[in-house]
């Protein structure tokens, strides 16, 4: 017998004789980041038998993403974990664009109270202890195996399933695992996107920039705000990523030598001359490392029964903080698909609108970072003058992109609020999410949700969750001008009916069963 699970929960497979070890899944996921974990707990929560590939032995421990968004959190409340991550994470209260001379050029201002999607709109939060809840939750679960210091080294894919090979790193054995489907969250050198041999769009950002990790020594009682400062001389960014971590990214000039400018001595010079500075005794140095901040977006995200999400999918620059929001939305979007084509509720080409709904989505965020980049960037003391001025004077044209899904289950989506999420009210004491579940759901009205021929509805689709709204709640269903509207398990709304006839046509024509 062999065991190659993490600590907690090990799983004997009998060995065979042609390999170490063999053993046979619904889906594969090489790579345990946030991503990886969060796409393994979904799939396992809806029924699916899963297994992880991880090269490294444990989480990394260095903050890399520092800030997810409302959608991010609802994505984490389905998984049971948004409560823990809460309490560990710092609101913030926006982002603030400053000039040269310290002067506010534009200001995102955020609130802090939770909103319509029922969280707040942005936290700051240090990834290894998001990572550390994620794998707690994944090693509760017992459809899901971990396989650490497992190197993937091949992969097949076949037409009727997807073999991985890989050396335990720790005996020197040889695994291999099938699954119907595998996914690649391995990162931005994905071993399982070069094996789908995919090209990457590169939308032409390339820059260097120096990342800072700052623990506070004591309370500093900096305002939770995040700063753009852009100075010709200088570009920079400041914020606080936890309710004691600080992190500074400073562009890397051409003439700046990596070796000098990474000294400790000099990242606190840049520190206590910022626009937010800290003395060097009120903080300790964590980290610091160059990165090549890129905008490279996957031309395919799928190949047979490979696909490829997170970082493995797609890189933008971290000026509007969603590249880690981004691969979140990538695992809720394909979670619910593969586990409805896994249980034979739908056929394979339901997949396909992964991509589909997915790609221009992330595209619309790619194309926003990059645009702020740029302008955090500029070292022309007049082009940043004359779009000052464009910003001062059409403000809403610079404010953070909300795009819908691209077209994919239906092709309407942008139409009416079609592709945009629902939002999240309580209902009788519970919040929407927590009982529609991994399910659709068809929300509407009470006086809608009476009527005598939803009884059609409940006989005909056992797993169709209906939600009534509380009165007084019927006008959060005006943007989208209905009496109800069909929530997908993702949350993004499907579609959007004035009667019963219609809810019951556009439930028929869903290319799965909800059974």
């Amino acid at each position: 017998m062999y065991l190659a699970l993490e600590a907690g929960r090990p799983r004997k497979i009998r060995i065979n004789s042609e390999m170490d070890m063999q053993a046979n899944y619904d889906v594969l996921i090489s790579g345990y980041g946030p991503v990886g974990a969060t796409l393994a707990t979904l799939l396992a929560q809806q029924g699916l038998k899963v297994a992880i590939l991880e090269r490294e032995p444990g989480i990394y421990h260095l903050a890399r993403a520092g800030h997810l968004d409302a959608e991010v959190m609802r994505v984490f409340q389905a998984i049971g974990v948004a409560e823990e991550l809460e309490k560990q994470c710092a609101v913030t209260l926006g982002m603030r664009f400053l000039d040269a001379d310290g002067a506010l050029l534009m200001e995102w201002k955020r609130g802090g109270e939770k909103g319509a999607l029922g969280w707040v709109s942005d936290y700051m939060f240090h990834q290894p202890t998001l990572e550390r809840i994620l794998r707690a939750k994944v090693n509760a679960s017992s459809d899901i195996d971990v396989y650490l210091q497992h190197d993937v080294y091949a992969i097949e894919n076949r037409e009727d399933a997807v073999i991985v090979k890989a050396e335990d790193h720790r005996s020197g054995r040889l695994v291999k695992l099938t699954g119907r489907y595998l996914v690649g969250c391995d990162g931005a050198r994905s071993l399982v996107r070069r094996t789908m041999e995919v090209e990457q769009e590169d939308l032409g950002f390339k820059q260097k920039w120096l990342v800072i990790d700052v623990e506070e020594k004591r309370d500093l009682g900096l305002e939770r705000v995040s700063t753009q400062h852009c100075n010709p001389e200088r570009p920079m960014y400041a914020s606080c990523t936890s309710d004691k971590m600080l992190r500074w990214e400073i562009m890397v000039k051409p003439e700046d030598e990596i070796h000098h400018i990474t000294k400790p001595d000099v990242i606190w010079d840049f520190i206590e001359n910022s626009m937010r500075p800290i003395r060097r005794e009120d903080g300790q140095l964590m980290r610091s490392a160059v990165y090549t901040f890129e905008s490279l977006i996957a031309r395919t995200w799928r190949r047979g029964r490979m696909f490829i999400a997170g970082d493995a999918a797609h890189r933008m620059p971290p000026f509007l903080g969603q590249g880690m929001c981004a691969g979140i939305r990538d695992a809720s979007n394909l979670a619910w698909k593969l586990a409805a084509v896994c249980q034979g509720r739908a056929d394979d080409t339901l997949l396909d609108t992964y991509e589909s709904e997915r790609r221009p989505h992330l595209k619309v965020f790619t194309e926003g970072a990059i645009e702020a980049g740029k302008f955090v960037q500029m070292r022309d003391p007049v082009e940043l003058e004359r779009r000052v001025r464009d910003m001062r004077d059409n403000p809403k044209a610079y404010a953070p992109p909300n795009p819908p899904l691209g077209p994919g289950l239906q092709s309407r989506h942008g139409e009416s609020g079609l592709g945009r999420q629902f939002v999240q009210p309580a209902v009788r004491g519970s919040l929407l999410d927590s009982m529609a579940g991994h399910a659709f759901a068809l929300v509407g009205t009470e006086q809608f949700m009476e009527q005598q021929t939803i009884a059609h509805l409940r006989s005909a689709h056992p797993s169709l969750q209906l939600i009534a709204l509380e009165e007084g709640q019927q006008d959060l269903l005006l943007p989208w001008g209905a009496a109800a509207v069909l929530m997908r398990p993702d949350r993004y709304v499907h579609g959007a009916v004035a009667a019963v006839d219609e809810a019951i046509s556009l439930i028929d024509k869903l290319p799965l069963k909800l059974s």
